[in-house]
């Protein structure tokens, strides 16, 4: 047989901000998914992530979704993974999550909603940097268009915030 890739392991993540916040969503989203709920768990599945490793766990949820409600939602994640990364969705599925029991779902919705949070301000950032190289006057349609996606992401990141 063909010698296969290492088992990657949560431990061979890097600690930076963007990864820690990316694996914490989805240890969330792994074992506590209807806390977190359908909508939350899509919208972070849609999530630009910086981690590649966790990009991958990331598109697995995304293809699992039909199993979120059920007592087989860990296997159905790790199913779509590639073996190599069975050992870090299972190591996710498990890690300790540091917040009271009594608070747990709201923590684990948090979680969910600040990676998506992160992801609006960065496409936010993005409709800026492209609003600052359009004339209005030249392009008045394209500066407009620019315009109302920002105030829909504004809206967005509020809405987010508030619930």
């Amino acid at each position: 047989p063909e010698p296969r890739e290492p088992d990657i392991s949560i431990t061979d993540l890097p600690i930076d901000q963007p990864t820690r916040q990316e694996r914490d969503a989805l240890m969330a989203i792994l074992q506590y998914p209807k806390d977190v709920g359908r909508e939350l768990v899509l919208r972070a599945t849609g999530v630009r992530f910086a981690n590649q490793t966790l990009a991958v766990v990331r598109d697995a949820v995304a293809a699992s979704i039909g199993a979120l409600e059920s007592a087989e939602w860990v296997a159905a994640v790790t199913e779509q993974v590639p073996p190599s990364y069975i050992t870090l969705v299972q190591q996710l599925a498990v890690g300790p999550i540091p917040s009271r029991q009594d608070r747990m779902a709201a923590y684990c919705v948090r979680l969910a909603s600040d990676l998506i949070d992160r992801d609006l301000l960065r496409s936010k950032a993005e409709l800026l940097g492209a609003l600052q190289r359009t004339d209005a006057g030249a392009e008045p349609e394209r500066y407009a268009t620019l315009q109302r996606e920002r105030v829909g992401i504004e809206t967005d990141r509020r809405r987010l915030r508030d619930e």
